[in-house]
């Protein structure tokens, strides 16, 4: 009679099956808490740090002058001293700046590929996109004004030592060229920007070569917009008034062409980028909402071609308040202005008492 053999009892199939599922199982929940761990880490640590750069408060805003005559005939320079930090008086009213506010500067650099430093001070590259976006937590809303990149204004400027050569009134695009490509460029930028806007505090800024808008648009899905009529022909087969599913080339050629040989191109192309980014934002909240995660996955994808101040715990916190912020057309702004003919480029000179209305409406509060 043979003896038992004792030893391990061998698993059915269907056991081991069932162990690897709860195994798998464990590590999928495991792998879910950390990355839901580490989100509300970089969400709690990005809120932290956003809230240590609003603390500056703007100066006092100087009056255009089609107004001032009028407010200091009112008497309202005396009294407006005496007026707390961050509060003017216009037209009889007071307002007082949103101190809760975040607002950033992006900018559309004409260069392809991965950023670069320049070797010379005066090929910074130019912003050919600008936009002031702000996010307003008291309203839950997210306004972009649009910057003409052929805007007259006081930018700083260098010799080919990187010595300050004085102001000058130029383009404002050509900000980013006087510089280094990199920090420098947009610095310069950012405080051309914030004199134009009476000396508005701007919280960050995030440069981004032209070309990446192909990888941002694919990652959303895709933009789905109606034509206009500057985008008639475009593309092979486009036409004014059709609903289009842009993929990452032809949302490159939409934003990015221009005919400089039109009067006021610079303007047309602005208005296909208004339409281009009110079509994404709202594109970007649903594939946000279905991905935690995109934000910092897109971040880390975009490094190479992005020059910025806004860390990615910054951007993970923003990704997730915009998402129950409001955002429509009727939150994007133009400047109101005029164009004209300069020696060699176009020029745009905005309406200042219309540029200052703008900035209270969307940046402080009455009473």
């Amino acid at each position: 009679m043979k003896k038992q053999r004792r030893g391990k009892r061998k698993r059915s199939a269907a056991g081991k099956i069932g162990i690897f599922c709860v195994v798998l199982a464990g590590t999928v929940l495991v792998l879910g808490i950390s990355v839901g761990a580490a989100w509300l880490w970089m969400n709690h640590s990005g809120e932290r740090r956003l809230a240590g750069r609003q603390e500056a408060l703007p100066e006092q805003m100087q009056l255009p002058e089609t107004q001032a005559g009028t407010e200091t005939q009112e008497g309202t320079e005396e009294t407006q001293e005496q007026l707390e930090a961050g509060s003017i008086r216009y037209k009889g009213r007071i307002y007082t700046y949103k101190k809760d506010i975040l607002t950033f500067l992006f900018m559309g650099i004409d260069k392809s590929g991965e950023v670069k430093a320049s070797s010379n001070l005066f090929q910074g590259g130019q912003a050919d996109s600008l936009f002031l976006a702000a996010l307003d937590p008291q309203e839950k809303k997210i306004s972009v004004i649009g910057i003409n990149r052929d805007t007259m204004a006081q930018i700083d400027t260098f010799d080919k030592n990187g010595l300050s050569a004085g102001k000058q009134t130029v383009q404002i695009a050509l900000a980013h060229a006087y510089g280094d490509g990199l920090e420098e460029s947009c610095e310069n930028t950012v405080n051309a920007v914030s004199n134009l806007f009476y000396g508005l505090p701007i919280h960050g800024y995030c440069a981004l070569n032209m070309s990446v808008v192909s990888t941002l648009n694919d990652a959303v899905g895709g933009v789905e917009l109606v034509l206009p009529s500057s985008a008639d022909g475009l593309v092979k087969g486009w036409k004014a008034g059709e609903r289009v599913h842009l993929n990452g080339k032809e949302a490159y050629r939409f934003i990015r062409y221009r005919d400089t040989g039109k009067a006021q191109s610079a303007e047309e192309r602005l208005e296909r980028q208004k339409l281009y980014l009110t079509a994404f934002i709202s594109q970007a909240k649903k594939a946000v909402q279905e991905d935690m995660t995109l934000p910092l996955k897109l971040y880390t994808q975009i490094t190479p071609y992005m020059v910025t101040d806004v860390t990615a715990d910054e951007a993970v916190y923003l990704a997730g308040e915009a998402l129950s912020y409001h955002f429509s057309g009727e939150d994007l702004y133009s400047m109101e202005g005029t164009v004209k003919m300069g020696e060699k480029f176009e020029e745009f000179y905005p309406d200042e008492t219309a540029l200052y209305e703008l900035v209270l409406k969307v940046f402080y509060e009455e009473g």
